[in-house]
């Protein structure tokens, strides 16, 4: 039995896993690979102490920092263990505790933290994979600033992709939106009228990507309209995905309140979620920012409010 199981392996959990070592917490910490999305992170420069450094040196330095906490679980004396490769199938309610299933075992605890973060919903093209990270990004609140005077596209042009855009007329020299539908959507009607007036920005409506092109990085993208079925391709430096993203919540199966995005939903006071004793924090939550900084606050703060739940409970 565990006080506390944190599931994921992000910068939510493994500041969640740190806070809960520091309180003395027999805890678990189940994730498929410590990481999370930082590990696709090309270069992270907005984190704070650390001027600009890759995705991948971040995250080691996350994770040496955690298993300095970690101790042997055949001494008997451990206050956080990690298990890797662990993929989590269900959690169940039984009297005041909970079960949580993965793919390997069962484990019992008596509160739970997911942070299991989202997925993007990456773009599958010829060129897409193999340039993930060489000039295609997935965050431009991460990667814009690596663009200063650089000829990018965007491709998705909801609200997301707008805001993408807006970002990126501080830095880029000239901005491709691609747009599927004939007009822009999105809520923010402001917003569209502004980057229709900017410009450098071009917006091409009707079209879908279907090539990617490039050496060592980006250098060209190609792509159709829907209607003549004319094909296009424009130099580009680099290529900013936005269409969409999948929180990993589904092996939930109802048992927490989500919103319509499933996103869950939190007390953003406390991390609670709609069942006592489960917390979430980070990027599978409904916090409207998704940010490394803004997800290792939130795992702090379900750590703390985890400790008082056990507590007080």
């Amino acid at each position: 039995m565990y006080d506390l199981i944190i599931i994921g392996g992000g910068p939510a959990a493994i500041s969640a896993g740190i806070y809960a070592a520091r309180k003395k917490l027999k805890t678990l910490i189940l994730s498929k690979n410590l990481g999370g999305q930082m590990l696709e992170s090309y270069v992270v420069n907005n984190y704070l102490g650390i001027h600009s450094t890759p995705g991948v040196e971040l995250v080691g330095k996350f994770i040496e920092h955690l298993k300095k906490f970690e101790k042997s679980a055949s001494a008997g004396d451990f206050e956080l263990e990690i298990k890797e490769g662990s993929i989590v199938k269900n959690i169940k309610q039984e009297g005041g505790n909970f079960q949580v299933h993965t793919n390997k075992d069962i484990f019992e605890a008596k509160a739970v933290i997911i942070a299991t973060g989202k997925t993007d919903r990456k773009l599958e093209i010829p060129g897409a994979k193999e340039f993930e990270g060489k000039g295609i990004s997935y965050c431009a609140t991460c990667d814009a600033p690596l663009f200063r005077d650089k000829i990018v596209a965007v491709i998705g042009a909801g609200d997301a992709g707008q805001d993408t855009v807006w970002q990126l007329t501080k830095y880029a020299s000239k901005i491709y939106l691609l747009n599927r539908y004939n007009e822009l959507r999105g809520d923010n009607k402001d917003l569209r009228e502004k980057l229709k007036k900017e410009p450098n920005v071009e917006i091409f409506s009707e079209v879908e990507p279907i090539k990617i092109l490039g050496n060592k990085f980006v250098t060209a993208l190609v792509f159709r309209n829907f209607r003549t079925k004319e094909e296009k391709e424009v130099k580009v430096n680099g290529i900013f995905v936005e269409i969409g993203s999948t929180p990993t919540s589904l092996f939930l199966g109802g048992l927490l309140r989500c919103n319509d995005q499933e996103e869950i939903a939190v007390d953003h006071n406390n991390c609670a979620t709609s069942v006592p004793g489960i917390f979430a924090a980070g990027d599978v939550t409904d916090t409207q920012e998704k940010q490394i900084i803004i997800a290792a606050g939130m795992g702090a703060k379900a750590a703390l409010n985890a400790y008082n739940y056990l507590k007080n409970r």
